[in-house]
């Protein structure tokens, strides 16, 4: 009962250790040049939008400047940017909108300490995420809120309530058997049990986060006791030789000046007593004397014959004791073997169950990556190399890191009428369904370019949507599967660089200032878009060196850090700004490693396809 009891204790205190790491303060760090010059620019960008009653692009502004705010820790600021496009989305019913911004609004209260209101937004944000619980997408945005809104429950003593949260996400979890999301919802209602004074729910959910390390741990238990008898054994072994060996030098010392002195009484008995005493009389007391010395002898003799047995008593007690308590512990031993063999057994059998399930499943998962590794074959050889990106441009390059094995973010160049276009886009899905959206978009874009000699990038799109909706036949089957897309012509001879998008910016770095330019905020393909929505163009005067990025929004809604939170385009932006002058190979290199690491740092997987295409030009 006392090891079950220091087992639960070790328990509780690995508890304790994690809500210590609740406590953390976020000193605010100063604004640089970049982020002051961003801010300028959004809250124009806002002004004007808002007087033409463009709530959508007005809201997004608001959300970028709040998010400057935010990474650089003035809260306080971030949230009255926050609120102010809270209340623009909820005038528009952009109920996505509302949700992201309130779980971002539970996340900055709670780093506050403002827990009910922390709560009051992640319950909205909750409500509108369960909707979205059957995409990849939000399904991980559920959890986090879920998880995210219990935290500030449990700060706020509502346990019950934190609870039911909690044991909300841990169905979602079993549903889909995503092991590490149970383990940590497992170990967050532990805590909750725990500190709500449910001692025996804590413990059981403690245990299921243990259990695969309660028997090493017992076995651990019985080893160390048996180690230690052993060594106690040891010491008094070593204890007693040393005790005997000081017991003989001491006697032999004693021996030696006892010997001494009797010589030297003798010599000074016989001295004094050969005057008075007849050699007869001499005889008779050395003889007495001799007797006396026998019978001392004797004495001490006895004396430590009785040490040593008294000692030898002790020994044979503690070597009697320790190998009762080793035959007690192999008794138990015993039994806990039996048992695991039992279980053995059982899993054994379950196994073989298991390993004809899995070979069936390998031979089918086989089957299925054969498929899609040929579908990669199939799409690499109908989509340009990256490298062949340098004969247009020699300082350039192409980050394309898919999700899975193939691609729904693809990238498309040509060179027309000595125009170089070039296309970056962002199929909606990823994986299999992606990639043949990739394919259908590439053989549209060739029949566009190369066939029918448009090179307008406004018309480049206007001409794709269309054949995306021919394509797909969504006039007739309702189907809105589309693309996000940034078209740039680059006309070195008059330097000018012609860019359209849909949804999708630019950005441009020149004489050490960076500029985002927007797209229009329209998709490509579906059947909601209204008559009077069409691509704009907007024309770019060029001189001198410049350094121009288009990208899908894959890398910057990346999930990672210790926060697990998204990358951020803000952080994105400030990355490009920092790296552009340096070699494209180098930074291409620099991006990869970053979003690596920024997964790593809370072990995310990659929530997207990623798509950066970078280049250097000079006019």
């Amino acid at each position: 009962m006392k090891k079950y009891k220091l087992k639960y204790i070790l328990i509780i205190c690995v508890i304790c250790f994690c809500k210590m790491s609740y406590a953390q303060t976020y000193p605010k760090q100063a604004l640089s040049n970049q982020d002051s010059m961003q801010i300028k620019k959004y809250t124009e960008n806002y002004e004007i939008y808002l007087a033409k009653s463009d709530l959508r692009n007005a809201s997004d502004f608001l959300n970028q400047i709040a998010t400057i705010y935010w990474n650089k820790n003035y809260f306080e600021k971030s949230t009255e940017y926050f609120l102010l496009s809270l209340k623009l989305n909820e005038k528009l019913g952009n109920e996505n909108g509302m949700a992201g911004i309130n779980s971002n609004l539970g996340i900055i209260y709670s780093d506050l300490g403002q827990y009910q209101k922390s709560v009051d937004h992640l319950e909205k944000a909750v409500i509108i995420r369960r909707t979205e619980k059957n995409t990849v997408v939000g399904r991980e945005n559920l959890f986090n809120s879920l998880l995210n809104l219990a935290s500030s429950l449990r700060q706020l003593q509502k346990y019950d309530e934190a609870i039911k949260y909690l044991e909300e996400a841990l169905g979602y979890a079993k549903e889909i058997n995503n092991i590490e999301k149970m383990a940590v919802f497992y170990l967050q209602l532990a805590e909750v049990h725990e500190s709500a004074g449910h001692e025996a729910l804590s413990k059981s959910y403690a245990e299921k986060y243990v259990t695969f390390y309660k028997q090493m741990q017992d076995e651990k238990v019985n080893k160390s006791q048996i180690a230690m008898e052993n060594e106690m054994l040891r010491s008094s072994q070593i204890e007693l030789e040393k005790k005997l060996k000081e017991m003989e030098l001491a006697e032999k010392t004693v021996e030696l000046e006892k010997k001494d002195l009797q010589v030297n009484a003798y010599h000074s008995k016989a001295d004094s007593l050969s005057s008075n005493l007849s050699k007869a009389q001499l005889a008779t007391k050395y003889l007495e004397e001799q007797a006396h010395r026998e019978e001392a002898e004797k004495q001490r003799n006895r004396i430590v014959f009785a040490s040593i047995l008294s000692i030898l008593s002790i020994i044979v007690f503690i070597i009697y004791y320790a190998f009762h308590q080793k035959k007690k512990a192999n008794v138990a031993l015993e039994q806990k073997n039996n048992e695991i063999l039992r279980q053995q057994k059982e899993i054994i059998e379950q196994r073989d169950i298991l390993d004809i399930t899995n070979r069936d499943l390998d031979k089918k998962n086989n089957q299925i990556m054969e498929s899609i590794n040929y579908a990669k074959l199939i799409q690499t050889a109908m989509l340009q190399r990256e490298t062949a990106l340098d004969t247009y441009i020699p300082e350039s390059f192409i980050l394309l890191k898919p999700k899975n094995v193939v691609s729904g973010d693809f990238y498309w160049y040509t060179n027309k009428n000595n125009k170089l276009i070039i296309a970056t886009i962002d199929c909606t899905g990823h994986g299999v369904p992606g990639a043949l959206m990739s394919m259908i978009g590439a053989n549209i874009l060739n029949q566009i370019v190369s066939i029918e000699n448009i090179t307008e990038p406004h018309l480049i799109l206007e001409e794709l949507h269309k054949g995306v909706n021919i394509a797909l036949n969504q006039k007739h089957t309702g189907n809105d599967d589309g693309m996000d897309a940034s078209v740039l012509v680059i006309d070195k001879k008059k330097k000018l660089i012609s860019f359209s998008g849909a949804k999708n910016p630019i950005i441009i770095i020149k004489d050490d200032i960076l500029e985002e330019i927007e797209g229009d905020e329209i998709s490509i393909g579906g059947t909601q878009r209204s008559k009077d929505e069409i691509f704009t163009k907007k024309d770019i005067k060029m001189a001198g060196d410049v350094y121009l990025y288009s990208f899908s929004d894959g890398y910057q809604d990346q999930f990672g850090g210790i926060k697990n939170r998204k990358f951020m385009q803000n952080q994105m932006r400030n990355l490009f700004f920092e790296i552009h002058k340096k070699d494209m190979k180098e930074q291409k290199e620099i991006l990869n490693d970053k979003i690596e690491s920024w997964k790593n740092e809370s072990k995310a997987k990659q929530t997207d396809d990623i798509l950066i295409v970078g280049m250097h030009l000079q006019f």
